[in-house]
């Protein structure tokens, strides 16, 4: 006989499983209620097993039904979040002030949304604290220190190349590199 702790572990099964249980109950049981020739030698509990397991099958089908509202809910509510946390990356970054500006250009423009800079350099401070650009962690030299451009801020540069497009990069001295003053 199963437990309580056994039904309700049954209830977090997917409900394929739980429609070819309940389809496999019920073929058994009706073919014992009309005396289908090949039931006849079956034991008796070949049919009170199956009766148990089309019961459990048909409440994990009701709990997986009356859990779809839930699901949907949460999962409009997921986007609506994220759809509000992407308009705020996007309203900081057009908030930055120029010098910010350009640098992210000077990224975009040169595609380079992974770059090494010394560890405490005071343009990225104020980008790193607004979580603009991440400064990855591990054993580093202090002088190269690597950072990434946050993926949703990138994918606003993209959104929005044509504000951030620098169209002589490559003649540009490194922002970051320790040789130059920028």
């Amino acid at each position: 006989m199963p437990s309580l702790k056994d039904f309700v572990a049954a209830l977090q099964a997917g409900w394929l499983p739980a429609v070819a249980a309940l389809v496999g109950s019920l073929l058994v049981l009706a073919g014992d209620q009309y005396d289908l020739p090949y039931l006849e030698n079956a034991p008796k509990w070949l049919t009170t097993t199956a009766a148990y397991t089309g019961v459990f099958a048909f409440s994990i089908l009701l709990a997986n039904i009356a859990n779809l509202p839930v699901l949907l809910w949460n999962e409009f509510q997921k986007r609506r979040r994220r759809k509000l946390y992407l308009e705020s990356v996007w309203r900081t970054v057009q908030e930055v002030p120029p010098q910010e500006q350009t640098i992210l250009a000077y990224l975009f423009s040169s595609k380079r949304r992974a770059f090494v800079a010394e560890f405490n350099d005071s343009r990225l401070a104020p980008m790193v604290s607004k979580g603009m650009i991440k400064k990855l962690s591990g054993s580093h030299s202090i002088l190269e220190w690597p950072y990434v451009v946050d993926s949703d801020v990138w994918e606003y540069l993209l959104e929005n190349k044509e504000h951030f497009i620098i169209n002589n990069v490559n003649e540009m001295q490194d922002p970051f590199s320790q040789h130059n003053n920028w």
